[in-house]
């Protein structure tokens, strides 16, 4: 069967044909390559729901990954694969499952409890691997609604034509990809910007107003695109917060769904990502504008901006995280490629100006 394979380097997606056998998979990759992935290799990360595309990863570190359409193939490992196959999911006992998770979480909740209050963040990881992909969506939903409830989403038809320019260029790399992403504008001077669960992104006016031209913008959404793909978000609200929405995300359930979101909307504005989530994200999301064929340096140049900012004690929220936003700069710097790809630009470049402050009855700021 046709599945997409993620190398572990690269964000773009290789079409490869799978073959079930009895001790392990058989990957063809286009141009005759194959690769042979056995059942003790493989855990698998996603496909435990009914409507969720199976997820099988090997490796340590950035995994291999490979992302299967449909669901009949854990069958099919089931059925050749007979004991080697016992820690992968079996679709057939996906409803006593469910209440074994449950009844499972609910007798470890005191001895979870404590592992999260002393501060250990090693369960964020696999916790939300396990998390649907469907649920964190819906979550995301749920984060918009509050963040929307003290400022007004900037609707102006120009503007939000214009930004979804911005992020069909992006987006268009991303093939099998399990996020639909949208772009909400805040009407706030904060300068900030955020990732939602779910392929949510929030810009507030603030940031938008500092952008000098597209290619800025687009380097913060790149950014931010990528910690959505990574989970970076999901992980840092599952962190922090409380057991009972942890076992309700691990079991599916969206029953007060409201409350979560308002939590998770508290997490994302008060908390930041640590050193590593904020490199991989400056590292793929450059990657990513390489792909779209979109001026990189926009991203170094608004970074450089924001720098600045902090050090004349200007009040942002955004890049105010570990590591530093001048080591941030020189590690991008350096990963610029010698020949950079043929470069596209927006063909409203020369009326960002006008287009940065049709949100609210604003002007550009100064700086």
């Amino acid at each position: 069967m046709e599945c997409s394979y993620y190398d572990g380097r690269s964000p773009i997606p290789r079409h490869v044909r799978v073959t079930v056998e009895p001790s392990g998979l058989t990957l063809k990759v286009p141009g005759g390559t194959t690769r042979f992935w056995g059942y003790q290799e493989l855990r698998q990360t996603q496909g435990r729901y009914s409507g969720e595309e199976v997820r099988l990863e090997r490796g340590s570190g950035i995994d291999e990954t490979l992302v299967v359409p449909n669901p009949g193939i854990l069958l099919a490992i089931h059925q050749e694969g007979g004991t080697r196959t016992s820690h992968l999911h079996h679709p057939g006992t996906r409803g006593r499952r469910v209440f074994l998770t449950i009844l499972a979480a609910l007798a470890c909740v005191p001895v979870i409890y404590a592992i999260f209050s002393w501060g250990i963040p090693g369960l964020a990881g696999p916790i939300t691997k396990a998390i649907p992909i469907s649920w964190e969506i819906r979550l995301g939903e749920f984060v918009i609604q509050e963040f929307t409830k003290n400022h007004a989403a900037c609707d102006d038809p120009e503007l939000t034509a214009n930004i979804e320019t911005i992020m069909m260029s992006l987006t268009n790399p991303l093939t099998q990809s399990p996020y639909s992403f949208r772009v909400t504008v805040v009407d706030s001077p904060m300068v900030n910007a955020l990732a939602a669960p779910g392929g949510n992104i929030i810009v507030f006016r603030g940031l938008l107003e500092d952008t000098d031209r597209p290619e800025e913008l687009a380097g913060v959404l790149a950014h931010e695109i990528q910690h959505v793909r990574l989970r970076h978000g999901m992980r840092l609200i599952v962190q922090h917060m409380s057991m009972a929405v942890i076992i309700a995300a691990l079991s599916g359930d969206t029953s007060g769904m409201l409350s979560y979101g308002l939590q998770a909307a508290q997490t994302l504005q008060s908390l930041s990502y640590g050193r590593e989530a904020e490199h991989q994200a400056d590292e793929e999301g450059l990657s990513l504008l390489l792909q779209a064929h979109i001026d990189p340096n926009g991203m170094m140049t608004f970074f450089s901006k924001l720098s600045q900012a902090q050090r004349d004690n200007s009040p942002l929220r955004y890049l105010s995280t570990h590591p530093s936003t001048e080591e941030r700069i020189r590690h991008l710097e350096n990963l610029l490629p010698a020949q950079i790809p043929q470069i596209q630009p927006f063909p409203f470049a020369k009326n960002w100006e006008h287009i940065r402050s049709l949100c609210g009855n604003t002007t550009p700021s100064t700086r």
